[in-house]
């Protein structure tokens, strides 16, 4: 039996979907926040929202207990579901990025924009539904959410893997949830994660910031929640410059992505690693990283 829910901290707990996709099993991880008030971080595509209420039942919470979604950002595996989910988390307020704002209220630039970079994959995550302007809350940098139970959820606003993205921090727990600022670490090895548009500058400034939080704990949303956060986070900005300095000089002599992989795995055993998943989890993270390699060719 698939397992829904990893216990975090007493008040915090980690739910696994599982979205009706072949190797997507543990891949796509939200975070629930159990104080006076209860909070979700990242809700998933919309194949995951059945899943998800699965979990939140597991969890002994009824969905409209919730009374805040929070979105690390936008992309279709972290918020696709955003429309189903607020339907049925009636109570809950949508706390995102400002950037994000009118994408939520109406998702059709966003949903052509997913087609066109995911392909098939975003039809399988399911269609993009609105969310109504007035459950939306804009993030702003350092904002705090009191959520009571000791439990003031930070908010920091990090872009670099989309310039709508940003991480929330638990000082209680000393748990930063840096939604993919952080890379994703899936089968005990981790990559980065910079599609395009990436921003070089900013997710350097962001990880940094990150960094100056000495979170004892890293929540990653692929996939796991792991200690060793700064050693981690450090681990992740050399890795990400590295790889962006071999797909610069792949671009520069007209390699294709395809062919950077190489020039990459010849340094990273990470590459090598991919070879060694099950068949239905190689060419989830195959796309990805190819995906990963043409933002860092056009980064800036």
């Amino acid at each position: 039996m698939k397992k829904l829910v990893y216990e975090v901290a007493p008040n915090l707990k980690l739910l696994s979907p599982h979205p009706t996709l072949a190797g997507y099993d543990d891949f796509i991880a939200s975070y629930l926040f159990c104080g006076e008030k209860k909070v979700l971080v990242d809700v998933g595509p919309t194949a995951a929202i059945p899943g998800l209420l699965a979990a939140l039942s597991e969890a002994e919470v009824k969905p409209d207990e919730i009374d805040y979604i929070i979105l690390t950002h936008i992309h279709m595996d972290h918020s696709g579901g955003i429309g189903m989910a607020a339907r049925e988390m009636k109570n809950a307020r949508v706390l995102a990025h400002s950037r994000a704002r009118r994408h939520l209220v109406d998702p059709t630039a966003l949903w052509k924009a997913s087609r066109e970079t995911l392909g098939e994959l975003a039809l399988k995550y399911g269609r993009i539904d609105p969310v109504p302007e007035n459950r939306i809350i804009a993030a702003e940098d350092g904002m705090k959410l009191d959520i009571g139970e000791r439990l003031p959820l930070e908010i920091h606003l990090t872009p670099g893997h989309a310039p709508h993205h940003l991480c929330v921090f638990d000082r209680s727990n000393s748990v930063l949830l840096a939604g993919d600022l952080a890379g994703v670490f899936m089968d005990g090895f981790l990559r980065p994660a910079a599609p395009p548009p990436f921003l070089l500058r900013d997710f350097v400034k962001s990880v940094d910031r990150m960094i100056e939080l000495q979170s004892a704990f890293l929540g990653y949303s692929h996939f796991g929640c792991y200690d060793h956060a700064v050693d981690r986070l450090n681990e992740v900005k050399t890795q990400t410059l590295r790889w962006y300095e071999l797909a610069q000089m792949g671009a520069k002599s007209g390699k294709m992505p395809e062919d950077i992989i190489g020039m990459i795995g010849s340094e990273d055993n990470t590459i090598g690693k991919i070879n060694t998943l099950n068949p239905k989890s190689y060419p989830r993270d195959y796309k990805l990283i190819l995906n990963t390699i043409r933002g860092l060719m056009a980064a800036k």
